[in-house]
């Protein structure tokens, strides 16, 4: 993208100029000789902000002979950061846990007493609650009748179940 800033006191002054609009602003400045009040401008994408990082601000900085944002972004303090995570606690659903380095909660994890499919997710309780309905319509009891089985067996590696076509999906992992 083709951008212009104008330059006032030594300074980026206002917000930087599209090319195009530049050229009907400005039809006589030949942008290829810029005069001193005007100078090139690139802008920078805006930066990915950490869990425990404040945006400051964005101002606009001769960097290498160019006009460039410059994005401002500084660690939480120790109490701003005690409070994010208190409020992440906070929202945290019943029986969930939190990950304090990277705020991502977890629910509790699944039962393995019975096996891994009787039993299903309760958001408003948060507990794992035995089911007596199988996760598809296909699925049948085992034969120790602790859990539920697909009709032909789950091959090695990663797979989901399809029931329209009765088959396993290979998953792109």
């Amino acid at each position: 993208m083709e951008l212009y800033i104008r330059i006032k006191d030594g300074k980026p002054f206002e917000h930087p100029i599209l090319g195009d609009n530049f050229r009907q602003a400005f039809p006589n400045i030949d942008t290829e000789n810029l005069p001193p009040e005007f100078a090139r401008f690139v802008r920078v994408a805006f930066p990915v902000i950490g869990v425990f990082e404040v945006y400051r601000e964005c101002v606009y900085e001769l960097v290498d002979g160019v006009y460039t944002d410059v994005h401002n972004v500084r660690p939480m303090t120790a109490e701003e950061k005690t409070t994010k995570i208190a409020e992440a606690k906070a929202n945290l659903r019943p029986n969930w846990t939190l990950n304090e380095e990277t705020l991502q909660p977890s629910p509790p994890p699944r039962p393995t007493v019975r096996g891994e499919y009787p039993y299903k997710f309760d958001g408003e309780t948060g507990q794992w609650l035995e089911s007596s309905v199988p996760p598809f319509s296909s699925w049948i009891p085992s034969e120790d009748g602790l859990r539920y089985v697909p009709p032909i067996p789950r091959p090695e590696g990663q797979y989901r179940w399809d029931e329209p076509t009765l088959s396993w999906i290979k998953l792109d992992v």
